[in-house]
């Protein structure tokens, strides 16, 4: 007994090869695909060679796409690649021109202890995630567009691998935020992309014509811009969703126009922008975060300055130390929900010891170690 599928196929003639696009459903995909995984196995005479292609699989990154594939506006445009071996395939072109693939599979004993498996017979170059994810949730139905190298040997296959992950130019993360701006329905990435604006942009505000929208240098500002819009929103974002699995369910909610519920005094405490993102209150929480800032910057105005080397406060290093201890100030003065003064803030501010000149990269030194740093020496001010 074999598997069976058939589908209409597009062919694309590329220098590799071959290519047959088209479109395949999710537990047909699951059920035939195998992830050859790139890892170290002994041979004879304590030889190590390594062998296969793909990456190993991320647990999180599978629960991510297994929460994101039951959205109501899930969608991969992209394709899964596939290599096939051509003993598994046939091509027939109909009297119309259109041009059929059929895949076969053996029938074999199911090594996990099932009843029945189908030997795998085609190895995925690209999309393992993806196929995971849809198994994980059980979608059977969702169509995927699927692109099939027939005959790829294992070079061809890595190659493309290669190509895939590595030759593709990364998207600026700020210039994915900024695109909410175009979102009807409500979601955090909506309101902390608000927010970021409003500090940027307002007459007076302590972050003022610091921040580079789209990760580039805004165009007529001559003054440095410390800041990315991804660093502000992102900082948002912690205290608004415990995880990504959240965002994605969130945004969901929104798109199908359901009312969030509130949370409870003890996820307040741990999310405490989440009360300001789930009544829709954006430019309450935009004055939270300006009374915030304003009041670091008139602890240390010397310090908050942007000019010369050296200087962290103002950068993203200090920024997102300065944002981790906000839930920690917050939660010392107020219940969130509550928008606090700047005269308030600055309570918490006058008790530290840090004077504007200790603000310098020898104390607190690029990347993590620094920011952890600067946020322990601020926990010191609420007895932590």
């Amino acid at each position: 007994m074999s598997l069976q599928l058939k589908m209409n196929v597009v062919r694309a003639r590329q220098p590799l090869g071959d290519l047959y696009i088209g479109t395949m459903a999710s537990r047909d995909l699951w059920e035939i695909a195998d992830y050859d995984m790139r890892e170290i196995r002994e041979q004879k005479d304590n030889i190590y060679l390594a062998t296969g292609v793909q990456r190993e699989l991320s647990e999180k990154r599978v629960q991510e796409i297994a929460a994101y594939v039951q959205t109501i506006d899930a969608t991969f445009p992209t394709a899964v690649v596939l290599a096939i071996s051509t003993e598994c395939v046939s091509l027939t072109e109909s009297a119309d021109g259109c041009l059929k693939m059929s895949l076969r599979s053996e029938l074999v004993p199911d090594p996990a202890g099932g009843l029945f498996g189908y030997e795998r017979v085609a190895r995925v170059i690209d999309g393992q995630h993806r196929i995971e994810g849809l198994r994980r949730a059980g979608k059977e139905d969702f169509d995927v567009n699927v692109a099939i190298l027939v005959d790829a040997d294992i070079e061809d296959q890595a190659r493309v691998f290669a190509t895939v992950n590595l030759a593709q130019t990364k998207v600026s993360k700020s210039l994915v935020y900024d695109l909410f701006s175009y979102s009807t329905s409500n979601s955090p990435e909506r309101v902390a992309h608000s927010v970021c604006l409003s500090l940027d942009q307002a007459e007076g505000s302590p972050l003022q014509s610091r921040i580079k929208r789209l990760g580039t240098a805004t165009p007529g500002r001559f003054a440095p811009e410390p800041l990315s819009q991804a660093t502000v929103v992102e900082g948002l974002l912690s205290h608004m969703v415990a995880d990504k699995k959240q965002l994605i369910a969130d945004r969901d909610w929104a798109r199908r126009g359901k009312a969030f519920r509130d949370i409870t005094e003890v996820e307040a405490r741990k999310l405490v922008l989440r009360r300001f993102f789930l009544s829709g209150r954006d430019v309450d929480l935009a004055e939270l975060m300006w009374n915030y800032f304003d009041a670091v910057k008139r602890r240390w105005p010397v310090a908050w300055e942007v000019g010369g080397t050296g200087q962290m406060l103002p950068r993203t290093n200090g920024f997102r130390a300065l944002i981790r201890f906000f839930k920690d100030a917050y939660n010392e003065l107020a219940v969130p929900g509550s928008v606090i003064s700047t005269g308030e803030f600055s309570r918490i501010f006058e008790k530290s010891t840090i004077q504007d000149a200790d603000f310098n990269t020898e104390n607190y030194p690029p990347g993590t170690s620094g920011e952890t740093r600067l946020y322990r020496d601020l926990l010191k001010t609420v007895g932590r």
